[in-house]
This record gives structure tokens, sequence and C-alpha cells, in this order.
């Protein structure tokens, strides 16, 4: 093997090492989305346990109502912690897929299991609808009557654009495969 040769064999494992050692960067990311979704779970656990105190106290007579307690705006607001929580789960998926991607494979129910950055691009995007619908549900419990149907469209065409969005994603992954066989 020619000198050149050697020295451009060594330079290229060295790129080559370097380049692979940047992968570690995304443990930034992947550490913030922990932390992130981890408040998510603690406060929206605390207010959804202030929120069930309050509501059984209330109902027992034990404290005065601080807030309306309409049977649909309790159900609202517990909805709201669910969609904490989903926001939640959503991050701290995205986190472990990151890890699974550009660190290491990690054994994990097939479910939670990412092989792309696609599968996290759709839960996000699967989030996006819930969020939507839930402030859209949100303006209509607490009676917001003015500009309700061009609150509903926007959201709406919000909703369709990510569908088509989703739908044609999965026609070109389709058509690929079948021009691979």
């Amino acid at each position: 093997m020619s000198e050149t040769k050697k020295v451009e064999k060594i330079h290229n494992t060295k790129v080559a090492k370097i380049v692979l050692s940047t992968r570690y960067l995304i443990l930034l990311p992947i550490i913030g989305l922990i932390l992130a979704s981890a408040v998510f779970f603690f406060f929206g656990g605390i207010g959804l346990l202030k929120l069930l105190y309050d509501i059984t106290m209330t109902y027992f007579g034990f404290i005065e109502p601080t807030h309306n307690t309409d049977k649909s705006i309790i159900t609202y607001e517990v909805i709201e912690y669910v969609h904490t929580f989903l926001v939640g789960t959503v991050l701290y998926i995205t986190a472990i897929g990151f890890y699974q991607l550009f660190i290491k494979e990690i054994k994990f129910p097939r479910w939670l299991r990412v092989t792309s950055t696609e599968q996290l691009e759709t839960n996000l995007i699967g989030v996006t609808v819930v969020v939507l619908a839930v402030n859209f549900m949100g303006a209509v419990f607490a009676g917001a009557t003015r500009d309700i149907l061009t609150l509903g469209v926007g959201m709406g065409a919000i909703i369709l654009s990510l569908a088509v969005f989703l739908g044609m994603r999965s026609w070109a992954d389709k058509r690929n495969d079948k021009e691979k066989d």
C-alpha cells in the first residue's frame, strides 16, 4: 500500500470517528425533553390531584366552591390534564426515540420502539391534533360564541392539512416500497 493511501486511510478513520462522535450532541435535547416531560407529568399530576380534592371537598360541603362546578367545565378541566399528560408522553417518547435513533437501541415493547424520524413526526402531529381539539372544546365549554365558527374552521384546516401530509407520506412510502421490489 502506498504511503498516500495509508495516510488517507488513517485520515478517513479519524474523520469518521469525529463525525460518528458528534451523534452524542443529541444528548442535550434528549435530556431537555425528559426534563420537560417530567415537568408536564409532575405539575399536571399535582394540578389534577388538587382539582379532584377541591371537587370532592366541595361536593361534601367541607369547602366553598372556588371555581365553576358545572359538570361540563369539570369534564373539560380533567380533559385538559389528560392533554397535559399526552404532551408529556410525546416528549418522553421523542426523547427515547432520539436515543434509539442516534445512540443505541433500547429493548422496549414493540409499540415504543422508534426506527425513523417519521414515527416521531407522526407522534407530534397526533398530539397537535389533540391539542387543537382540546383547545376548541375548551372554547365551546367556556361559552365563547364569538368567532367560534372561524376558530373551528381554522383548526379544522390545520388538522386537514396534517392529515393530507400524513396520507401523502404514506402513499409515497408505499410507492417507494413497490419500486424496490
